[in-house]
C-alpha cells in the first residue's frame, strides 16, 4: 500500500551502462537491461572511499527503513520509510562489489525528499516487540538497476547519514551461485527500540536478559550496521572479484526465501554469509530441498541453523514479524503445533540437530585459534599452497562449530560420509580448550554441503589486524568454493579420515546437558 501523500522521486543522473533507473510513476520497459553478468559489473569504475560516506547516523534525527524485507524483484517498488527532523534528504544507491578494490559504485540518487518526524514507536507487553507505524515517506522503482547487494543511504545536507541494506534479486536463478544476505539474523540482534531477541531494559545482564522481545519486526530501522557489514560485505566483494566471466551469481535473503521457495529453484549453489542464525521451518525444507535436487550448498561461518522461528504478518505485510520464544514452554503454539515451537532445532519438541544440514554443531563463543589444514589436497586449498598441518592466525573464532565425539551426544546424527579438512585446535571461549571443524558431506543427488565452521572467516578477510598471509589465503579459498559449487554438484568427498576426537581438558559449556549443548549467546 502507497500513501496517496508520497514523495515523488525524480532521479538524478549517474553514469551507468545500464538503463537509467525509473521514480515512482515513470516507465522503464522490460527487456531494457542486458543479462546481468558480475564479472562484467565489477569492471565499471566504483565510486572512491572518500566519497563514500564512513559515518553513520543511529539518531532520530534521521533514521529509516524499508518494506519488502529489504529485497526486490523486477520491476517491482521499494517503500521507504523515514523518520527525520532535517525536512528534506536525498537518497543515494550505493552497489556493494569489488570495483577495481573500491568496494562500491554510486548507481542511483534522487532529488529531494520532503522528510518528517513520524509517530511514536509501539510496545506490545505480551510480545515485547518493538515497530514503527510510520507512513511511507517516498517509493522507488529500481527497474534497471543491476543485481546486488545495496547501501541505501539517506543523506542529509549537513553530512548526515543514514544506511538501510537492500537487495535487488536476480531476475533467474537458474544455474547461479545465489548468495544469501542474513536478514532474519541481523533483525534477531537489531536493538533498535531497546529490544531484541537477546536483551531489553534492565540494570543488570540478567534482568536485560529476561525483558528481551519475543517477537522483533522488521518494521524499524537497523541499529547492528557494524555487524551487517562484517558478516555480509566480504562474501560479496570476494565473490565478485572473481574474474571470470562464465561465473554467474544471484541475490536473496534469508526472508525472502521463507516466504517463496522458488528464488533458489535451478540454483546451481545456495551461499550463506558468516552468520545465518535463525531458520524457519520453511527455510530449512527449502534449503534441504534445493541440495536433494543437486544445489550445492556453503555455509561460510558458524552458528548457522540454530534457532527454530517463524514468521508472521506485520501491519505492511506479511512476513514482517520474526518470531523465536527460545523456550518451548513459553510459545503459545506448543501443543497444537508442536513441529513449529521456536527453541533450538537441536531441542524438543521437534528435534532435528544442525549437524543434519550443516554437517557439524555449534560449539564455542568468543573462542580464538589457528585455523589448521588437515587435507591439503582438498579442493578449496587449490592453488594456496598450504600444507598438512599448515596454520593460519586470525581466521578462527568469533562463534566456531565442531564435530564432537559420538559420547558426548550419542542421539545427534552426522552425514555419514562427512569429510573434516581443518580441524583447528582454539581456546578461550565457553570450552577452555576446544576446537572448530571444517566439514564436507555429498548427498545422493551429488549435492555437496561445505561449511567452514568459523565466523571470523568472511571478517578476516578485510580485517588489517589479520596477517596478510592469513587474508590472502582465506580469500583465495572462499573464491575457489564459490567458482567450484557454481559448476554444478560437487560429487563425492576424498576419503575420509578418522573423525577427530575431544583434545585433552576438553570441557563443555558450564550448564551444558548433552540434550541441549552448548550455552547460545
Amino acid at each position: 500500500m502507497h500513501d496517496p501523500t508520497l514523495t515523488s522521486l525524480p532521479a538524478m543522473p549517474v553514469p551507468q551502462p545500464e538503463a537509467t533507473p525509473k521514480a515512482v510513476g515513470q516507465s522503464s520497459p522490460l527487456g531494457t537491461v542486458a543479462a546481468f553478468n558480475a564479472a562484467s559489473e565489477n569492471l565499471l569504475p566504483g565510486t572512491p572511499r572518500s566519497e563514500f560516506p564512513s559515518k553513520w547516523s543511529t539518531s532520530p534525527m534521521l533514521e529509516g527503513f524499508l518494506g519488502q524485507h529489504a529485497s526486490t524483484a523486477s520491476r517491482r517498488i521499494v517503500d521507504v520509510y523515514v523518520n527525520s527532523t532535517l525536512g528534506s534528504i536525498r537518497i543515494k544507491a550505493y552497489r556493494i562489489g569489488y570495483y577495481h578494490g573500491t568496494g562500491q559504485r554510486l548507481v542511483w540518487t534522487s532529488g529531494i525528499v520532503h522528510v518528517w518526524r513520524q509517530r511514536r514507536p509501539t510496545f506490545r507487553p505480551v510480545t515485547r516487540m518493538v515497530s514503527c507505524p510510520w507512513k511511507v515517506t517516498t517509493s522507488i522503482d529500481t527497474t534497471g538497476w543491476p543485481e546486488g547487494f545495496y547501501y541505501l543511504v539517506l543523506a542529509g545536507a549537513s553530512g548526515q547519514n543514514h544506511l538501510i541494506p537492500l537487495v535487488v534479486e536476480s531476475a533467474s536463478v537458474k544455474g547461479k551461485a545465489v548468495l544469501v544476505f542474513n536478514d532474519c539474523t541481523m533483525q534477531a540482534y537489531n536493538i533498535w527500540g531497546g529490544r531484541s531477541l537477546y536483551t531489553g531494559p534492565g540494570h543488570s545482564r540478567a534482568a536485560r536478559g529476561s525483558s528481551r522481545s519475543y517477537k522483533v519486526s522488521f518494521d524499524r530501522p537497523y541499529r547492528n550496521f557494524i555487524e551487517f557489514e562484517a558478516q555480509n560485505v566480504p562474501l560479496i566483494r570476494a565473490a565478485e572479484a572473481i574474474e571470470d566471466v562464465n561465473l554467474t551469481l544471484a541475490y536473496t535473503t534469508e526472508a525472502r526465501i521463507c516466504g517463496n521457495a522458488d528464488l533458489v529453484r535451478g540454483a546451481a549453489a545456495v551461499v550463506f554469509s558468516a552468520h545465518s542464525e535463525y531458520w524457519s521451518p520453511t527455510l530449512r525444507r527449502t534449503i534441504e530441498g534445493a541440495r536433494d535436487r543437486g544445489a550445492n550448498i556453503v555455509f561460510f561461518g558458524a552458528n548457522n541453523v540454530y534457532w527454530r522461528t517463524r514468521l508472521e504478518r506485520g501491519s505492511t505485510g506479511k512476513d514482517r514479524i520474526l518470531v523465536c520464544y527460545r523456550k518451548a514452554h513459553l510459545d503459545p503454539v506448543r501443543r497444537k503445533h508442536p513441529a513449529a515451537v521456536t527453541t533450538q532445532w537441536r531441542q524438543e519438541p521437534a528435534s532435528r540437530p544442525e549437524s543434519t544440514l550443516t554437517g557439524s554443531l555449534y560449539g564455542d563463543l568468543r573462542s580464538k585459534g589457528m585455523f589448521t589444514v588437515t587435507d591439503p589436497d582438498f579442493f578449496a586449498f587449490a592453488g594456496t599452497g598450504a600444507t598438512r598441518g599448515a596454520t593460519y592466525a586470525g581466521l578462527t573464532g568469533g562463534e566456531t562449530d565442531r564435530v564432537y565425539p559420538t559420547s558426548e551426544y550419542p542421539g545427534f546424527k552426522y552425514p555419514e560420509d562427512l569429510h573434516i579438512f581443518a580441524h583447528s585446535p582454539e581456546s578461550g571461549g565457553h570450552t577452555r580448550h576446544g576446537w572448530s571443524d571444517s566439514t564436507f558431506y555429498t548427498v545422493p543427488s551429488g549435492a555437496g554441503v561445505l561449511n567452514m565452521g568459523t565466523m571470523n572467516w568472511l571478517q578476516a578477510q578485510v580485517d588489517a589486524a589479520v596477517p596478510a598471509r592469513s587474508r590472502a589465503f582465506a580469500r583465495r579459498v572462499t573464491q575457489n568454493i564459490i567458482r567450484k559449487a557454481s559448476l554444478g554438484p560437487l560429487g563425492a568427498p576424498p576419503k575420509s579420515r578418522e573423525r577427530p576426537q575431544r583434545p585433552p581438558g576438553e570441557v563443555t559449556a558450564k550448564g551444558t546437558s548433552s540434550a541441549r549443548g552448548p550455552i547460545p549467546f
